[in-house]
């Protein structure tokens, strides 16, 4: 097997890429051939063959950060640069995420979970090229591997077209034809009673017409039960939830300052003295779980968690690490080394704003809800860390469940709740009395004050 020397693989372009071909002469009984092999795996006749295969899959090109972001400034570019033994040439890594990037909401268009063949194929591609620059610390190799898989995944799986409004209906020319009959049969139906028998044969029309229409009736139930059998909350939502639409019309300055003004704390640092409300916990009888995360562990959050989550700004969703093993072990190995060092990835300091109407024609910030979108491989961590901290506060009886349910697993308690509160706001009503609802929970109360319940836990 004859190695070339490094150079562009696409034939006199200005690129100048680092070459991982790897040519191997074949002898027939008349003439030389030299087959050619990409490092991505496919081998090619020969070497204008390669070239052409290079620039059109865009092979050992610098893959670009277009991952649900804009091409701002200081954004994070790597180059893949692979030798033949799989280790990286060249690895170029900027700064680090612009935390004021605009994004482009890159939404791959992926393919089914059924569709084994090409998740296989996806991933046995995407694991290669990531095992060939896996160099640098966490936060890089994270990074990266965010990038390959999007990159990768939009070129070979193409994007999501944007929504566009619901268009208006247009009926066919089946749907005219019927419309136009159920005109002549209204007003044959006003001239029924002055009609004489020669002019009764048209009901025999309007007697099919019907039987027709109760055929899709009982078809439209049929499929309205199967679908609120597969999903009662999406279709009891669905048909007697309140109607929200609108649009965001405020500037970004006055999202900023809504944002501050409901979630930052001017007094943070202003020292609370001694609270005597505050519980001091007893010493705990079991330890906090603090061994790395367990191969089992990742496998079963990724295996409860909803295919249709929406992804964060990694643009990554929970149905690649559902059928793709082999990343989700690679990123089992980023998970444990991020856990060792004790510091959180800098991808997941950032989140995407959301921004949901609450009402019909909403167009101010007031009439509008915010939700954060995280990135799925922080959610992963993080959801481990829950249920150990849940585990570790239910085993030692800090938590009351007959008082606090919510994020307690395995314990009911909307209805009570709901019951409990209906009968308060009832209570408050008739005795005219006041009622406190913290509109603004996390906001409202004193971070210096949490932070104190925090060390209080802490020194426990």
């Amino acid at each position: 097997m004859e190695s070339y020397p490094q150079g562009s693989p696409r034939g006199g372009e200005d690129e100048d890429p680092t070459r991982t071909d790897q040519r191997t002469p074949t002898h027939s009984d008349r003439n030389t051939t030299t087959s050619a092999q990409c490092f991505c795996g496919k081998v090619c006749k020969n070497p204008r063959g390669l070239k052409i295969h290079q620039a059109k899959m865009r092979c050992m090109r610098t893959v670009p950060v277009a991952q649900r972001s804009g091409n701002t400034h200081g954004e994070t570019q790597v180059e893949l640069g692979p030798e033949t033994n799989h280790s990286a040439q060249n690895l170029q890594v900027t700064q680090a995420l612009n935390p004021h990037r605009t994004s482009e909401h890159r939404r791959v268009k992926w393919p089914q979970a059924y569709k084994e063949k090409e998740w296989l194929q996806f991933d046995e591609d995407a694991d290669t090229i990531l095992e060939a620059i896996a160099k640098g610390d966490a936060d890089q190799c994270l990074h990266n591997m965010t990038i390959i898989i999007i990159s990768l995944a939009a070129e070979r799986f193409g994007l999501e077209e944007k929504r566009t409004g619901n268009l208006p209906y247009t009926m066919n020319n089946r749907s005219k034809k019927i419309h136009q009959l159920r005109q002549e049969l209204k007003s044959l139906r006003r001239r029924f009673k002055e009609a004489r028998e020669e002019e009764t044969e048209p009901l025999a029309e309007l007697t099919l017409r019907r039987a027709e229409w109760h055929r899709r009736r009982r078809k439209e139930r049929a499929r309205k039960r199967a679908a609120f059998i597969a999903n009662p909350f999406g279709f009891t939502k669905q048909l007697l939830g309140k109607k929200w639409n609108g649009q965001l019309t405020c500037s970004k300055a006055e999202i900023d300052h809504h944002l501050r003004d409901t979630f930052c704390d001017r007094s943070r640092e202003q020292d609370l003295g001694h609270c005597q409300h505050l519980i001091d916990p007893p010493a705990p009888t079991l330890d906090f779980d603090g061994k790395e995360h367990s191969w089992k562990e990742i496998q079963d959050v990724i295996k409860k968690a909803r295919s249709s989550s929406a992804p964060g700004p990694s643009g990554v969703p929970y149905r690649v690490y559902k059928n793709c093993p082999k990343l989700l072990h690679r990123l089992w190995k980023i998970l444990k080394v991020i856990w060792r060092r004790g510091k959180v990835a800098q991808q997941w300091q950032f989140a995407e704003g959301v921004w949901i109407p609450k009402e019909e024609e909403s167009k101010t910030i007031d009439q509008f809800r915010t939700i954060s979108l995280l990135s799925v491989e922080g959610k992963i961590f993080f959801s481990i860390v829950a249920r150990r901290l849940t585990d570790y506060l239910l085993r030692n009886s800090y938590i009351d469940t007959s008082v606090q349910k919510g994020g307690i697993p395995k314990v009911p308690g909307c209805l009570e709740h709901t019951g409990v509160v209906t009968q308060l706001i009832r209570v408050a009503r008739e005795n005219k009395g006041d009622l406190v609802v913290l509109t603004n929970a996390y906001g409202s109360i004193p971070h210096k004050l949490v932070e104190e319940a925090l060390r209080r836990l802490a020194q426990v």
